[in-house]
């Protein structure tokens, strides 16, 4: 057997190890300025159920992750020059061929029956399935920022609570959109993009969802989360970093202008924009 071959049988054998094509999913992590990548990698690889494929974008080049891969030789990565921050990631998933596609932030650390529970509840429900979410009060532009302590118990899902320091979500729930993690059938992509973007610098999170609404009917959902062994997010406190965008001065407005754009000009009608009522598949 010549080198060449050998290389590609070990290749394939780590492939095969490591993945599960009968997934029939694609993951999509990001690097930019945190370092977590190798801790999400081995996460996945350790799932319940595993991804078939696991691609990275790699936006500009404040990490270095050459050595890092040489473990991982069945990661495949997408390198961009040019920052193109959250909306490069749909841009890059127009381009997967799995039936799903799991899109998540560079601080995220799922437990190990995350990818089983969002398969679960994105095929009962056809729904997007995030760790979390925001359900938009009535004339609310800025939900986002917490007035009370109520007003977060009532419109912060799966990030409100908290018990053994992770978040918890008492019951599926859906919500007008997702955060930080977002489960969806690739598909759905085209829905995202029939609707432009109100800008590309915020709110994929909202567009997502409001997009796959507007078109299809398409809800999200929040699962319940109430243990380490289920919960969407081991690691909450890594979102409290100094790149945290929602740090960043202009993040609400610019988000304010974003649902404002989808209500007013797109025709997205978030939850209690009047109230309705939502039922979830069993």
């Amino acid at each position: 057997m010549s080198l060449i071959n050998w290389k590609y049988k070990l290749f394939s054998q780590q492939r095969e190890l490591m993945l599960d094509e009968g997934t029939n999913l694609t993951v999509i992590l990001t690097v930019w300025k945190r370092n977590n990548l190798e801790e999400q990698i081995e996460v996945l690889l350790n799932q319940t159920v595993k991804p078939s494929q696991i691609w990275i974008y790699h936006c500009k080049d404040y990490i270095r992750i050459s050595k890092l891969l040489k473990k991982y030789p069945f990661v495949e990565v997408f390198y961009s020059s040019v920052n193109l921050k959250y909306f490069g990631r749909h841009t890059l998933a127009q381009y997967v061929t799995t039936t799903y596609t799991w899109i998540l932030d560079d601080d995220i650390i799922p437990s190990q029956t995350w990818i089983e529970t969002c398969l679960k509840i994105c095929k009962a429900n056809n729904a997007i399935v995030c760790r979390s979410g925001r359900i938009i009060p009535p004339n609310d532009f800025y939900p986002g920022v917490i007035k009370s302590q109520i007003y977060l118990k009532q419109h912060f899902v799966g990030d409100s609570k908290i018990v053994d320091g992770i978040n918890i979500c008492e019951e599926d729930t859906v919500v007008d959109y997702g955060c930080s993690s977002f489960f969806f059938k690739t598909e759905w992509e085209k829905y995202f993009w029939s609707i432009w973007p109100f800008t590309f610098q915020n709110g994929e999170d909202m567009h997502l969802s409001a997009s796959c609404k507007i078109r299809e009917d398409i809800p999200t959902i929040v699962p319940k989360q109430t243990s380490v062994e289920n919960v969407g997010n081991l690691k909450p406190a890594y979102s409290f970093d100094k790149h945290a965008s929602w740090k960043k001065e202009g993040f609400n407005a610019e988000r304010a202008g974003v649902i404002k754009y989808l209500i007013e000009e797109k025709g997205w009608q978030p939850i209690l924009w009047p109230k309705y009522q939502n039922s979830l598949s069993g």
